[in-house]
């Protein structure tokens, strides 16, 4: 379960901590999508971890029935995707799909000029590849994930780039897949929907 959209409000649990009780505004596909009770919670908790987050929010206080209500409420929202983690699971939902950075590219990891660090000055959250981290910094040129993973990836054959899974679309949108927990869980970057072609009705 991928959580989609930014968060623009934080949630209010004054109300006695009823996690009923929340609300919030999360931009989505370029519109505002109130969230409440469950499906927030819900929302959040995939942040935090995709595979288990109807446990998660189970651990803070919502019921069975709440679970499903707020699975539910976030489908028909389209809130959420689900990302399957095969070759053609992750093609389908990236020509779906696109990503936005949220935090800064820190630049080199010092001593590891092949690994990278995206976070805040000084404050580093997540440490990627530098074919990852171009990905994710680029993101919002592109209209979908797999465009992006596809020219990057063609980018790097032709400057000689020797690392097999930066020049192979598939594998770096492997490795984009795998980082995509911390990124979510860091608040690094967020998932939104893909942007219609140029000229499609």
């Amino acid at each position: 379960m991928v959580p989609l959209g930014r968060r623009l409000a934080v949630y209010d649990l004054s109300l006695e901590h009823d996690p009923r009780a929340a609300q919030a505004f999360v931009q989505l596909a370029g519109q505002t999508v109130q969230l409440g009770g469950a499906a927030l919670h819900l929302w959040d908790a995939a942040h935090r971890d995709g595979h288990g987050a109807e446990d998660l929010a189970r651990q803070w206080g919502l019921t069975d029935a709440d679970v499903d209500a707020g699975r539910s409420e976030l489908r028909a929202l389209g809130a959420v995707s689900e990302l399957t983690d095969t070759v053609d699971g992750r093609r389908t939902w990236a020509g779906a799909h696109t990503l936005h950075p949220l935090v800064l590219g820190l630049g080199e990891v010092a001593d590891q000029p092949a690994a990278h660090h995206v976070g805040l000055p000084g404050r580093p959250v997540v440490q990627t590849t530098r074919a990852v981290r171009d990905v994710w910094a680029w993101g919002p040129l592109f209209g979908d994930l797999w465009t992006s993973v596809g020219w990057h990836a063609a980018g790097y054959a032709a400057d000689g780039l020797p690392d097999p899974r930066a020049v192979d679309p598939d594998l770096l949108l492997a490795d984009v897949v795998a980082v995509l927990p911390a990124l979510l869980q860091t608040t690094a970057a967020y998932v939104d929907l893909a942007l219609p072609a140029a000229g499609a009705a």
